[in-house]
Order: structure tokens, then C-alpha cells, then sequence
């Protein structure tokens, strides 16, 4: 499957036929058996996947309870706002996720059901053991050549940790890519979407390119929203910890996906921010198809969309690795 959205100046092109579409394979046009537009009658449930960092408090630069102030505030009625879109075409579904320490935590699984996800949204805080599904902790791994970063002393010269704060995080990262394996692994038709809050750093050398290749790989494209940002990380008090945060930032284009900034986040934010992944999910073009028996399954393909007319406007995502089986 290959996502992909097509804008003309500063509007969404949706009138798209399956004609005006061209697969590529490894450079070579191959053909396609699913096509989902936005003005298909029948569109693939759109599948919203956030994951919130809940990394404890880091002074001065972190402090959960403050970045997340949507929790005490958010209820039923926003949950079906972003649940049920004026005039969709598509059913949305949400998940909710949370990673804390060397664990990812599934708060809610796929549903349409407003009170889940209001449940799960304002569960975030909760000690573990009070959260609704303590028993949904996904265990996490390094990728290949990543390494721990140990606690230690801020130091101007960054001898303990390459970021402020780095070692007493979470494993951040690995968390956004323990989640892709686990929704792809569902191998359903939906149209998923990572939305991603966190200031991009973790407690291990894993950096934001690992989640996009992986990401690229699933065809899911990315939202990073970087969290309290404004007002208390810039390049000159915390470089490295600036330089993380434009690198997480990058992961919207290079997987399809838009970058946000937000110092805090409020019930109005989050749904400007959900309602906002949603418009551009709807603008969305799908295409997809089933490789046949036989085709070399021994090596990684690369896929792109290219359109039949260039002035039909400008692709947004539309490429993807993919090893079949």
C-alpha cells in the first residue's frame, strides 16, 4: 500500500482517476488493483495512532503535566468530534499509545468509541498500575548498531550524555518503532497514521531516520509533533537537544506525514492537531496491490507514485521500501 497526497498551489487535488496514476517499481511502471480516492464511495477506515512520550519530569526542559494539558480537560464530546468528521467518507478509528521507560503501553485499541478513547486519553499520567490495560506493555528493542545512553551529570562539554537530559529518558524512539511492527502487523486494510508527540530524544543512540525507514518500509506516513518546545529549548542553551528536535521534525516529509510545534497541549490544540491528520487523511489517494507467487521475494523493492500529467500538481509521500512475502 502507498499513501500518497497531490496539491495544486495551496488546495488538495481529489479528483484523480486510477488512469492519471503511475506505479513504479524499481523505475518501471507496474500494474495495481486498488485504487482509494478521496471521493471513492466505499473508502479504507482511516486509523489514527498516536503515542504520547510520558517521560517523567527533566528540569528545566521537560515537564509532562505541563506539555499535556489536555488530559483534565478532554471528554466524550471531543472524542466523537475527531471520531465522526463532518461529511467523512471514511470510518475513523483511533488507538492510543504511551511509551515510559523501556516500555510501549497500549492504552486503546482500534475503536470508534468516543468513551475509549476519552478513557485512554486521560489515563496517560496514571501510575502504571492504575492505567486500564497495565498488561499491554510491549517490550522493546534496540535497532541494529544502537546503543544505551547512561544517566549522568549535565556537563557543558556533553561527556555523559549527547542531549540534556538524554540519559534519564525513555527509549522514545524504539517506542514509534514498536508500534509500526505492531499495527502492521494487523495486515488489514486501513489507512494508518502515526501521530507522534515527543521532543525526539531518547535514552539510546537511535535517531528520528531509524522510525522513518521503518515507517517508509510500512507505507505509514509520520506526524512528529515536537512538545514544549517554544519558550524553553533553543540553539543556544541546548544545541544538541535544538539539532533532535528539527531531525524528529523531518520525519513528516520524509514519510508523507506534517510537523508541528507546540510548547503545550490543550483539548483545543489536540483537536486542531487530530482534526488536522484527519483532513489530510481524507485528502488522501491509496494504492496497493498483491504481488503474485513467485515475484523475487529475496530482495527490497522500491516503490514511488509518479502522476501520468505533472500538471496535475505535486505528490506528497507516495514512496515506500517493501520486501514481499
Amino acid at each position: 500500500m502507498l499513501p500518497f497526497r497531490v496539491i495544486q498551489g495551496k488546495n488538495y487535488v481529489t479528483g484523480l482517476n486510477q488512469s492519471d496514476v503511475i506505479l513504479l517499481e524499481d523505475g518501471k511502471p507496474r500494474p495495481f488493483s486498488i485504487f482509494d480516492a478521496p471521493t471513492s464511495q466505499a473508502r479504507m477506515p482511516i486509523e489514527l495512532e498516536p503515542l504520547f512520550d510520558t517521560t517523567p519530569k527533566i528540569e528545566p526542559i521537560w515537564d509532562p503535566e505541563n506539555v499535556f494539558r489536555f488530559i483534565s480537560q478532554w471528554d466524550d464530546l471531543e472524542s466523537r468530534a475527531t471520531l465522526q468528521p463532518t461529511k467523512a467518507q471514511a470510518e475513523v478509528r483511533i488507538s492510543v499509545y504511551q511509551t515510559f521507560g523501556q516500555k510501549l503501553y497500549r492504552m486503546a485499541r482500534p475503536t470508534t468509541d468516543p468513551h475509549a478513547v476519552t478513557t485512554a486519553l486521560r489515563s496517560l499520567l496514571l501510575p502504571l498500575p492504575d492505567q486500564p490495560e497495565p498488561d499491554a506493555a510491549i517490550a522493546l528493542a534496540l535497532p541494529p548498531g544502537r546503543e544505551r545512553v547512561e544517566p549522568g551529570r549535565f556537563t557543558n562539554e556533553y561527556v555523559t550524555s549527547p542531549f540534556y537530559g538524554g540519559g534519564n529518558r525513555g527509549w522514545t524512539m524504539e517506542a514509534a518503532i514498536g508500534l509500526l511492527n505492531e499495527v502492521s502487523a494487523a495486515q488489514d486494510r486501513v489507512d494508518r497514521v502515526l501521530v507522534m508527540f515527543s521532543e525526539g530524544i531518547g535514552a539510546t543512540t537511535t535517531i528520528p531516520e531509524d522510525i522513518g525507514n521503518q515507517a517508509l518500509d510500512l507505507g505509514i506516513p509520520i506526524y512528529p509533533v515536537a512538545t514544549d518546545y517554544k519558550h524553553r529549548i533553543n540553539r543556544f542553551m541546548f544545541p544538541r537537544n535544538y539539532f533532535r528536535m528539527h531531525e524528529f521534525e523531518a520525519l513528516g516529509k520524509m514519510t508523507g506525514g506534517r510537523a508541528s510545534e507546540a510548547s503545550n497541549i490543550d483539548a483545543r490544540k489536540l483537536r486542531e492537531i487530530l482534526d488536522g491528520v484527519v483532513s489530510d487523511a481524507l485528502a488522501q489517494y491509496l494504492v496497493g496491490f498483491v504481488p503474485a507467487a513467485g515475484e523475487d521475494v529475496a530482495r527490497q523493492h522500491q516503490l514511488e507514485i509518479r502522476l501520468s500529467s505533472k500538471s496535475a500538481g505535486t505528490i506528497e509521500g507516495g514512496k515506500r521500501r517493501a520486501v514481499y512475502r
